[in-house]
């Protein structure tokens, strides 16, 4: 019986697995079955062959054995078996691959409904370029400019396609596929992506409009700044907003940071109309702390640079 989760997992290496998987309880395709683990968790074993001239029952072939995945949610459960059963087991694998390199240079985590999403948007995007049609992405500027980690991964994905399949695609897949990773992170599905990026656009526009300053767009403060708005857009988009706990806070960094504070006000402002949300004092102080650390870079960025012109002049 499949117990309550909301995700599926890596299954171990083959190493860790052989004492661990024996029969074979289901049989999905001829790359594909379901076996129960110790655990009580049903396990899907993929392996070119694996299944080949077998049935429920009989005993796993371990050294077929490719990958398992390990599926704790009865509704994921059903979900990737049928999915996986048209599936070319290359896709699948090969998406294992582009994910288990992302999850291990991404400093979020990646929810593992990736495992369907990406393998489902790479078995379409491999059928389009076989097929030659072309498919641009109007946000690929955007995307780019805005979750820099998870586009380098992208353009990772790409090396990684074509040292397994020849295949070479353009900026814009690198795009899509960053999709992919900030909607895993974010735990929220391409429409909303869509949304919480044009939040993050306006909202980090009116800091820059605000604070009347060239921003370093690479700068770590400003990095963090823009995960900080992606997290806040899915939390109150998707009513997950927690409750202020107190004004204590809000109250100390308001008067700290004048100037951060009148341009959080602004954010607030915008957002009441355009959302119809209020912003909490929580949230509120965490958007100042981030505005006043922006502010800090640039100072001392233009403390640096009156300095090195006033060696230059002597």
């Amino acid at each position: 019986m499949v117990q309550g989760c909301h995700s599926f997992k890596r299954g171990r290496d083959l190493t860790d697995c052989r004492d661990t998987i024996t029969k074979i309880v289901k049989i999905l395709n001829n790359n594909a079955v379901v076996c129960a683990g110790p655990d009580g968790f049903e396990q899907i074993v993929m392996g070119r062959g694996i299944a080949f001239q077998q049935k429920a029952g009989a005993d796993v072939d371990e050294s077929r054995i490719e990958k398992t995945f390990v599926l704790k949610n009865e509704e994921t459960n059903c979900r990737f078996q049928k999915f996986i059963q048209d599936m070319p087991v290359e896709d699948i694998l090969l998406s294992e691959k582009i994910i288990a390199h992302a999850k291990k240079h991404c400093t979020k985590e990646l929810d593992d409904s990736i495992y369907i999403t990406l393998t489902d948007h790479l078995n379409g995007a491999l059928e389009r370029i076989r097929r030659n049609i072309t498919v641009t992405n109007p946000l690929t500027s955007a995307i780019k400019s805005f979750y820099p980690e998870e586009f380098q991964l992208g353009i990772d994905a790409l090396e990684i396609i074509k040292k397994e399949t020849g295949y070479s695609f353009s900026i814009d897949e690198v795009a899509f596929i960053t999709m992919h990773f900030v909607t895993a992170e974010l735990g929220v599905g391409t429409p909303e992506f869509t949304s919480i990026l044009t939040f993050v656009q306006n909202v980090s526009g009116i800091v820059k409009e605000y604070l009347a300053v060239p921003v370093d767009e690479t700068s770590l403060s400003w990095q963090r700044f823009l995960t900080h708005l992606s997290f806040f857009a899915q939390r109150f988009m998707t009513g997950k907003e927690k409750p202020d706990r107190e004004a204590l806070l809000y109250d100390s960094v308001s008067k700290a940071f004048p100037e951060a504070y009148d341009c959080v006000e602004k954010i607030a402002a915008y957002v009441g109309e355009k959302y119809s949300y209020a912003i909490g004092e929580d949230e509120k102080t965490y958007l100042m702390i981030h505005v006043n650390r922006l502010q800090i870079d640039f100072n001392a960025k233009k403390s640096d640079r009156t300095g090195q012109q006033g060696e230059k002049t002597k």
